[in-house]
C-alpha cells in the first residue's frame, strides 16, 4: 500500500516527551527539527493489510480461514457488531531505528526526542492509512472501528507472530522477535473491524487500558486515544 508520510504533528512529539502544555525551549526546539529532518530523509514507510470474515465461537472472535483467535474482552468488545476485520502491519523501515542506535551512542538528548518523533510518524502514517479505509469502508455503507494491537487491553502479545504470518509481513520488511516485539521497532500491527453501523457504546481507549492507572499521558489530560 502507497501512503506517503505526513508531515509530522510537532505537538504530537511534545505529549510523547511528556511537555503537556509546556513549551519546549531552544535547545529541544532544535533537536525536534533535527529529529524531524532525520525522520524525512531516513524514513521508507510501507504498509500491507488485508481484509478477512469473522466467525464468533463462544466469547472469542476467529478470523475466518487463518489460525488468529482474537480473545479478551477488550477486543470482543472493541468488535462488537463487526462482520468482517482488516488486518494491518506498518513500518518506517530499518533505517530510522538503525540511526536512533547510532545517536544513543553519542547523544542520549537527542536520541529520546528523535525516538518521540518516529513514534509520532508512525501513528499518522497509521491514521492516514485508516482515513484511507474508513473512506473505503464508507462507500461500501460500512462503518471502520480505530486501531486495536496486540498486547493493547487483555488482547495478548503474543498474537503478533501469528498475525505477521498471515499478512506475510516479512514483504515491508516486518518481523517479530522472540519477545514478541515487532522489528523494525517503529512498526505497528493492528486489527480494525468493519460493521455495518456505528457502535455507540463501544469503550472509549483508557476504559480498556492495562496502564491506564499509571500512564502521564491520561494523567496530564492527553490520553492517546487510540
Amino acid at each position: 500500500m502507497s501512503i506517503a508520510l505526513p508531515k509530522i504533528d510537532r505537538s504530537e512529539v511534545l505529549r510523547y516527551l511528556g511537555y503537556g502544555d509546556n513549551e519546549p525551549d531552544a535547545l529541544v526546539t532544535a533537536q525536534l527539527e533535527q529529529a524531524e529532518q532525520i525522520i524525512e530523509r531516513l524514513a521508507s514507510p510501507k504498509a500491507i493489510y488485508r481484509l478477512f470474515d469473522l466467525e464468533r465461537s463462544g466469547d472469542t472472535f476467529r478470523v475466518s480461514g487463518t489460525v488468529l483467535e482474537l480473545e479478551g474482552e477488550a477486543i470482543r468488545a472493541h468488535l462488537m457488531g463487526a462482520d468482517q476485520c482488516i488486518l494491518l502491519a506498518a513500518t518506517l523501515g530499518m533505517a530510522v531505528d538503525q540511526e536512533l542506535r547510532r545517536i544513543q551512542v553519542r547523544d542520549m538528548a537527542l536520541a529520546a526526542v528523535l525516538d518521540a518523533t518516529a513514534n509520532a510518524a508512525i501513528e499518522q502514517f497509521c491514521d492516514s492509512i485508516q482515513q484511507e479505509l474508513t473512506t473505503c469502508a464508507a462507500s461500501r455503507g460500512l462503518c471502520l472501528t480505530t486501531r486495536f494491537s496486540p498486547g493493547y487491553g487483555d488482547l495478548p502479545l503474543t498474537l503478533q507472530r501469528p498475525l505477521c504470518v498471515v499478512l506475510d509481513a516479512g514483504k515491508i520488511g516486518v518481523g517479530v522477535s522472540d519477545l514478541y516485539l515487532l522489528s523494525p521497532r517503529k512498526s505497528v500491527t493492528a486489527i480494525l473491524g468493519l460493521c455495518r453501523e456505528p457502535a455507540p457504546n463501544r469503550p472509549e481507549a483508557c476504559a480498556v487500558c492495562t496502564i491506564a492507572e499509571h500512564c502521564n499521558s491520561r494523567k496530564a489530560g492527553m490520553p492517546c486515544g487510540k
